[in-house]
């Protein structure tokens, strides 16, 4: 079985989040306390992991009137936990569990009660056929003699004759419905196996060792010779606890005057490594208990026992229940070059076929180093956490694929798409070089700094596509153009094209003295960086009047172009390759265009104004 989507209700911060989805591999980012590690944590209760207990209730959560499987006799005002994972089946699971292709599983937890694993399957619509395993004789032949039932000819008159024939009914009948029910064993031991690595200081090798020995254990289990070695050792042992069960029944029928009193206990054996000591031997050294050793050593013997996991648990990963691979910030306290290997790790490990691998972090080496498909962004408002992935709310892989190839061929960081306050797209080439080192220039730092993520539209329609998506998922977005965009209906990126895409004159900010960013600059500036990078073949100087006629008639950075290929043997390939040459030779922010660095401010302005602000739950 491997999850492909989870859903959790009242669980710590996780107050209703719905579909959070699972790939193969996973990352879930966010700011402190959005839910990562409480995410995580949710998948250990699904898969019987990891105990709830009452303070892990949502401050958000509310009572249930409705609790399926759950006893009947709990206090309606009571909350319940629920969270509950939709799995993918292989062939042979699907064939084992009778079932299609897809199975969801929950486990629910009543306040101040007990937990309860359930699935979702087609049960008799009369409840009482649904779990006749607790009724006691009398309560069975009940039941039996309100459906008309009676025991064949020659069956005794005991309580296995009468639950047997009400199995035989319930699973004859036509009448059924789709319902929670509590999950049959076979349920139980075909859900994947949890490795959770914390990366945390608290997390000793020891405990990375517990863990994966724990999950091979468990996967011995369900071998065949294995899994019939332990069902003896229950029988046996069930057989051994009859009389003890038989002198309880009878001290409390005695004791409290009760016509019957039954114990039924279930023995099952679920092989764990309790205990076990490690130790190390630098070389030339004598060998010390890892708990003596320093915390640097620890560290890295845990981040080599997560390599070694993905070798052992990657072993007959085509068979059982698979495994989902937890890391809880598992980049804290080591360098790049460690990250790095940290990634490589999760790549191999979500590469076997049985295997899943969630991530939590804040690393932005993590972040950038998968699909954005694969990435989950928590955000939280007043301390309740939900899903804010780009295009979750689509429910479309199609949107989702098509945000992943645009970003890629825009050249956008994951990181940044999560992160950043506004998004300005320019038209070309000569505006993406050019732009970022003249506000380097005139402001003194980076243009990524002041929350501007710049980006080349290439006049692409795909470009204005996903420049739509962003905006409409609640992301800022304008345009730094040129001025004769709104009167040249030739040029490659005009006013019209992003009319098409839902933008307005009011989504621009414009370049231009009085059509293009070449305009901006003064005649003697052109000059100086003409005589330096391209200088005439006739050895004479240009001049600043060279440059000025220019600006009489015509497109200027056309006109200029023309000029250098005509009287330069070093011309430029291009008009982009102009703006860049000379905007390398500046050397103070004065040199920056007044309305040049006017348009950057109005950049800055609609970047603090977008903030951090939060996307809608979807």
């Amino acid at each position: 079985m491997r999850l492909v989507e989870l859903s959790v209700s009242n669980f710590r911060s996780l107050g209703h989040v719905e579909s959070i989805p699972i790939h193969k591999q996973t990352i879930l980012t966010g700011h402190n306390d959005c839910g990562k590690t409480a995410t995580l944590d949710a998948i250990a209760v699904l898969l019987g992991e990891r105990s709830i207990i009452d303070s892990d209730i949502s401050d958000f959560a509310e009572a249930e009137p409705v609790r399926a499987a759950l006893p009947a006799d709990q206090d309606e005002e009571q909350r319940t936990v629920t969270v509950e994972g939709r799995f993918a089946l292989s062939a042979a699971e699907e064939k084992a569990l009778d079932t299609g292709p897809f199975l969801r599983v929950r486990r629910r937890h009543v306040e101040g009660g007990r937990s309860c694993l359930e699935w979702l399957t087609e049960v008799p619509r009369n409840p009482a056929l649904r779990d006749i395993a607790p009724l006691k004789a009398g309560e069975l032949r009940d039941l039996a003699s309100e459906l008309g039932l009676k025991l064949p000819e020659g069956k005794p008159n005991v309580k296995d004759s009468w639950a047997e024939l009400l199995k035989e009914h319930a699973a004859g009948t036509d009448d059924k419905v789709t319902d929670w029910v509590v999950a049959p064993e076979a349920v139980a031991s075909a859900l994947p196996q949890l490795l959770y690595f914390k990366g945390d200081a608290a997390e000793s090798p020891e405990a990375v060792v517990r863990s994966i020995l724990t999950a091979k254990l468990r996967e011995y289990t369900l071998r065949e010779e294995t899994r019939k070695k332990i069902t003896d050792l229950e029988e046996e042992f069930a057989a051994l606890l009859k009389d003890d069960v038989i002198r309880l029944q009878k001290l409390v029928e005695e004791r409290c005057a009760f016509d019957a009193f039954t114990v039924d206990p279930g023995v099952q054996f679920r092989p764990t490594v309790n205990s076990l000591s490690l130790t190390a031997a630098a070389p030339g050294q004598r060998a010390v208990s890892l708990t003596a050793a320093g915390s640097g050593r620890s560290r890295r013997v845990s981040l080599a026992l997560w390599e070694a996991s993905q070798e052992l648990l990657s072993e007959d990963s085509d068979e059982g229940p698979g495994v989902i691979i937890a890391y809880d910030e598992p980049d804290t306290h080591l360098d790049y070059d460690h990250q790095r290997r940290i990634m490589q790790i999760i790549k191999v490990s979500a590469s076997a076929a049985q295997s899943t691998v969630i991530v939590a972090t804040h690393s932005l080496n993590l972040i950038d180093g998968v699909d954005i498909q694969d990435i989950v962004h928590l955000n939280s408002r007043d301390g309740r956490a939900y899903v804010q992935s780009l295009g979750a709310e689509d429910d479309d892989e199609d949107t989702r694929r098509f945000m992943s190839n645009m970003a890629l061929s825009l050249g956008f960081r994951n990181s940044v798409l999560l992160h950043e306050r506004c998004f300005v797209g320019v038209e070309g080439p000569t505006e993406y070089a050019a732009l970022p080192i003249l506000f380097k220039l005139a402001f003194g730092y980076p243009i990524q700094s002041a929350g501007i993520a710049l980006w080349d539209c290439k006049g692409n329609d795909g470009a204005l596509s996903f420049a739509k998506f962003l905006k409409k998922h609640n992301r800022t977005v304008v345009f730094l153009v040129d001025a004769d965009t709104m009167r040249d209906k030739q040029k490659q990126f005009n006013i019209d094209r992003l009319k098409k895409q839902g933008f307005t004159e009011a989504d621009c900010l414009f370049l231009g003295d009085p059509n293009e960013l070449e305009d901006l600059f003064s005649d003697e500036q052109w000059a100086d960086t003409m005589n330096a990078v391209w200088p005439r073949k006739d050895e004479r100087q240009w001049a600043a009047q060279d440059v000025g006629n220019l600006r009489q008639a015509g497109k200027f950075s056309k006109s200029l172009h023309g000029l250098l290929r005509q009287y330069s043997t070093t011309s430029p390939n291009g008009k982009e390759d102009m703006v860049v040459e000379l905007t390398r030779r500046l050397r103070t922010a004065a040199d920056v265009p007044r309305p040049l660095v006017k348009s950057f401010e109005d950049a800055i302005k609609v970047a603090r104004e977008a903030g951090l602000a939060y996307w809608p739950e979807g």
